[in-house]
């Protein structure tokens, strides 16, 4: 057991398996006090059961930790309330929110309304509601953790558009969330795992489909299959942005997993053309366009 994250409390959604889980139990094993919430279902959403969260919080507890259970759905706001009071009631205050709950669901253009708010709910809701719950808080104590988890979802290279939408908008929402907080201790970041984990094995047939239609490369697709190695290489940096020496780290997008840990490059204009002062210039041509977009802004 470390203690760099000794008197703080997490929160942890699905944390009953995979990165949640790992994450938790690293977060732990630095002193945090932890919030393991789970809603017990399958890695594609279906059913409930408490036994995924209660496997977890025994697991902290048997090395010497301090954890409690949860099982609200956090894709509804009212649930991520009784989330974060839980928290309250059983160590008084939340910390750091690991805002990582998620499940494999279809993201095609063509879902249905009800599916389409479930996605979005379940992925970017979910960061919302918890960081409206306790960045408060954290701002007023000085010190706060957001780390969101998204996916290579978020680069649309595999399709899946809606899904795409959610994990985008949640880089989005840390980045501007980050700005906000700038000077107050507080930070918000985003996490992009790679393991292989129950969720990642369900999503193989779907990235088959995306190889078999020309969507995914003969080389991402052998990589793909192989996986990208296990959960336990994810949570080192997940653990070291909720310390105290990430503190001046916000607004970043981390991929971790396969023994590599990466940061996404920022959004930025690339390859600009201009035709100087717009008040004394006519806008381009769509001839000159033809030439001008293909030859120097996308070249």
């Amino acid at each position: 057991m470390g203690d760099r994250l000794k008197g703080r409390v997490a929160v942890v959604t699905g944390a009953g398996n995979g990165v949640g889980k790992a994450c938790a139990l690293s977060l732990a094993a630095e002193g945090a006090r932890i919030v393991v919430n789970d809603l017990g279902t399958s890695a594609a959403g279906e059913g409930r059961s408490s036994a995924a969260a209660d496997a977890t919080v025994a697991e902290i507890r048997g090395v010497g930790g301090e954890a409690v259970a949860n099982y609200d759905s956090v894709a509804e706001p009212q649930g991520c309330a009784n989330l974060v009071q839980a928290a309250e009631r059983a160590f008084g205050q939340v910390d750091i929110v690991l805002a990582n709950a998620g499940a494999v669901m279809p993201g095609q253009i063509d879902v249905s309304d009800e599916r389409y708010y479930k996605l979005m709910d379940l992925f970017l809701g979910q960061k919302f509601w918890l960081s409206r719950l306790t960045v408060p808080g954290m701002v007023e104590r000085g010190y706060g953790r957001i780390v969101a988890t998204a996916s290579e979802g978020a680069r649309g290279g595999v399709g899946n558009p809606l899904f795409a939408a959610a994990m985008g908008g949640t880089v989005s929402m840390m980045k501007g969330l980050a700005t906000e907080l700038r000077g107050t201790g507080v930070t918000a970041n985003v996490l992009a795992p790679g393991a292989s984990t129950r969720t990642y094995e369900l999503m193989l047939p779907e990235l088959e489909r995306a190889h078999a239609e020309g969507r995914l490369s003969d080389e991402m697709w052998a990589l793909a299959k192989k996986g990208p190695g296990p959960v336990e290489h994810v949570p080192p940096i997940v653990t070291w942005l909720c310390t105290s020496e990430a503190a001046e780290v916000s607004g970043r997008v981390f991929h971790a997993g396969g023994g590599r840990i990466s940061v996404w490059s920022d959004y930025e204009d690339l390859n600009t053309i201009s035709k100087g002062d717009p008040y004394e210039n006519a806008p381009y041509s769509l001839d000159e366009l033809d030439e001008l977009v293909p030859g120097a802004v996308l070249g």
